[in-house]
């Protein structure tokens, strides 16, 4: 085989990789960008009202008498709480109860309308809100990547939902 015919066969598989790359990024799903978590820069209608844990209490110095004997036992999760609380056991809640936590959240915000009626059901049931996407001809959902909750979860942040194809803003301010 002369140079000049292997140099050809290899612009030609070349070629052909070329062009199932672009085949692939056309027609099915782009790949994968790097994660680089987005916490700032929240948009208005997304934001809920969690309480800063750093705040600490007044403390009174006036000393009363215990009126229980009993120790008290935490209490479970409700919709307006912050979505990091530890469950009633004391153990960190799953990345699945933070986002259904986070979606109970926002479906209590006056803004959540924006999704319609029935995104504002499946948030209020924790469940994500959904659209039709007409470049994949299928309904897609809102999503919040587990790295970005864990990365929330350290900074104490509010987390950003993105849309699939939506990728995140490289200019954001962190």
């Amino acid at each position: 085989m002369s140079i000049f015919v292997a140099f050809f066969v290899f612009l030609l598989i070349m070629l052909a990789l070329a062009t199932l790359g672009i085949i692939l990024d056309w027609m099915g799903k782009p790949i994968r960008r790097s994660f680089r978590p987005r916490t700032a820069g929240t948009p208005g209608w997304l934001t809920t009202n969690q309480t800063s844990s750093s705040s600490s209490p007044k403390i009174s110095l006036i000393k009363t008498a215990l009126t229980s004997t009993k120790p008290a036992t935490p209490q479970p999760w409700q919709a307006g709480e912050s979505i990091f609380k530890p469950t009633p056991k004391g153990t960190p809640p799953s990345m699945a109860a933070i986002r259904r936590r986070y979606w109970k959240n926002l479906s209590e915000q006056p803004s959540a309308v924006m999704f319609g009626e029935r995104n504002q059901a499946r948030m209020a049931i924790g469940q994500a809100p959904q659209r039709f996407n007409p470049r994949t001809n299928s309904l897609e959902e809102m999503q919040l990547p587990e790295e970005m909750l864990r990365y929330c979860r350290i900074t104490k942040h509010r987390p950003t939902p993105t849309w699939g194809d939506q990728g995140l803003n490289p200019y954001a301010q962190p």
